[in-house]
């Protein structure tokens, strides 16, 4: 009896809705770059002032002069700090605030009459924000990295990807963290508060202030078991060459976890919200 692979043919109906789908992703994300050239000033001193990491450096690098502090070395501090302003950076997301700004004005109004759920809108926009961001500070880091002596990174085509896609996942989590703790808005007039609480525990937590290697237990033990790590540090640990392959598929695997998670609460928010934003007309 002869067996024959079988093969799975994708629809063309189907083909051609991702196709569409995409022409108008790449729409919006076109306008969107447009919009914030038109206000290019204001975005380089927004993109400046993230300079938070360069602040902690400035109070770890005194410490580190006379010789390793918790492991790492003077360069060390610089690599580390360099990712970590990179890392906020390419990570860097507002749209809480513009939830809170659209459901308070009633521009979630707008929004909803596109023919596309406006949760693309918003990741357009961040998206465009992201690829100046990239085409800026890239060279930058870059350079920095290669003139000052002591900053040693994992530089291998595996290690690179692993980055890539470690960057990735932190921007999804803190989206998506952002874009649940937003839709608060549907129901509480004070709902930001809570997304300072969230930057507080994303500093802490997740090595904004300090390397979490450095921090005083039980604080070191819940950086890593809460969410923050992948955020931000993660990515740094990968390309100081911090983990093992399999350390990395595993905090991969956390990663695909806590963004099945963030996903799932938020379509529960933005079903209600939505609901409830029906209800009080707007």
């Amino acid at each position: 009896m002869r067996m024959r692979a079988a093969t799975h043919k994708v629809s063309p109906s189907f083909q051609i809705s991702m196709l569409i789908w995409l022409h108008k992703y790449f729409a919006l994300t076109r306008r969107s770059i447009g919009v914030q050239l038109e206000y290019r000033v204001s975005m380089v001193i927004w993109m400046l002032s993230a300079t938070f990491p360069l602040i902690m450096l400035a109070v770890w690098l005194p410490m580190a002069k006379d010789g390793p502090v918790g492991g790492f070395t003077a360069g060390d501090f610089v690599a580390y700090y360099l990712l970590s302003f990179y890392m906020r950076q390419m990570t860097a997301v507002w749209v809480a605030w513009e939830l809170d700004y659209d459901i308070r004005h009633g521009d979630m109004n707008t929004k909803l009459l596109h023919p596309i759920q406006p949760i693309h809108d918003y990741i357009s926009f961040n998206l465009a924000d992201k690829i100046m961001r990239f085409i800026m500070f890239t060279p930058l880091v870059i350079i920095v990295a290669l003139v000052v002596p002591g900053v040693n990174y994992v530089v291998t085509p595996l290690n690179i990807t692993f980055f890539i896609i470690a960057v990735i996942g932190a921007w999804t989590m803190r989206y998506f963290t952002q874009f649940s703790l937003g839709l608060l808005g549907f129901w509480f007039s004070q709902a930001l508060v809570l997304v300072d609480v969230f930057w507080m525990l994303f500093l802490l937590f997740g090595g904004g202030i300090a390397p979490i290697q450095l921090l005083p237990e039980p604080l070191k033990t819940l950086a890593y078991i809460l969410p923050f790590r992948f955020m931000m540090s993660f990515p740094i640990e990968i390309m100081m060459g911090q983990l093992t392959t399999n350390e990395i598929l595993l905090g991969f695997a956390q990663v695909a976890m806590w963004i099945v998670i963030l996903l799932g609460v938020y379509k529960f928010l933005w079903t209600r919200g939505i609901r409830q934003f029906s209800a009080f007309g707007a």
